[in-house]
């Protein structure tokens, strides 16, 4: 698999608080190579994408460069998502990735995860001028798309009978069957997200259908840099810094006034889905 570096971001100047870690840990061999390697989606919006200058942004890119401020060294970026990212660490090509998959029991139990920086809802998006406020108003009432992670699979027209829905394999199929007269569409928040913040006048809404975090993959025996990670998601939530990222990336799309940072661990976010579908 051949690897295209997005950018190398240094850490910011001032590291007076970075602290040093042994030689025997994997943050101390990242300190001691100076750099580490980190595979993030590069097409999720204001979630997770590239810049115009070709460096990544949006949340995901905050949360990752906070972990490698931490520890005080540089990063190199590439683009992957979803299985390809927890490939990428496997084969290890990369020391972190931010893979695009809801957790569920199998998925902690195969890798080595964090625990959730993020808590996706599958939600719907429909025009600003929609009279839709829930899924029960689109019952027997136009066509709704419909995209969702294989793992973590929840069908819209199994909750609502009469609901029509349509299944897409691309999230952004469903902005274009919104712009040919769908009355809605469905799926994880992120997705959603990414076709609010590129469509005119699109506003998500609705109850919460289904909820998977989602969290950090480290290489298997990196147990320790997960704990690590953890330790920088934890210090995110509790000073208030994961809410200021969110307000800046995601709150403008999200459609929510009642957002506050994941406190579910990593065990918890599985038992939300205790098998895969």
């Amino acid at each position: 698999m051949v690897l295209i570096p997005l950018a190398c971001v240094p850490p910011e100047d001032d590291v007076e608080d970075v602290i040093s870690y042994s030689r025997e840990t994997t943050m101390g061999q990242l300190q001691r190579e100076g750099e580490m390697t980190i595979a993030l989606p590069d097409d999720l919006g204001p979630f997770s994408s590239l810049g115009e200058d070709g460096e990544p942004e949006g949340f995901v890119a905050e949360l990752a460069s906070e972990i490698v401020a931490d520890l005080g060294i540089e990063a190199t970026y590439v683009p992957a998502s979803g299985e390809e990212a927890l490939e990428l660490v496997k084969e290890g090509e990369v020391d972190l990735a931010f893979p695009t998959l809801g957790i569920t029991e199998t998925l902690a139990r195969q890798n080595t995860l964090s625990d959730p920086y993020w808590i996706a809802h599958k939600r719907l998006l429909v025009p600003a001028a929609s009279a839709v406020e829930s899924a029960a108003d689109l019952e027997g009432d136009g066509e709704v798309c419909q995209y969702e992670e294989e793992r973590t699979r929840t069908d819209i027209a199994e909750l609502f009978s009469g609901i029509q829905r349509t299944d897409v394999s691309d999230f952004r199929q469903c902005g274009d069957e919104l712009e040919d007269g769908a009355t809605a569409a469905t799926g994880p928040d992120i997705y959603l997200m990414v076709l609010a913040d590129e469509l005119d006048d699109y506003e998500i809404r609705g109850e919460q259908l289904s909820s998977a975090g989602y969290g950090a993959a480290l290489p298997e025996d990196a147990t320790d840099m997960r704990s690590f990670v953890n330790t920088v998601l934890t210090d995110l939530k509790s000073e208030g810094r994961w809410l200021t990222f969110y307000e800046e990336w995601l709150a403008p799309v999200a459609g929510r006034t009642d957002v506050s940072a994941p406190d579910l661990s990593l065990e918890e976010a599985a038992t939300l889905w205790p098998r895969d579908l």
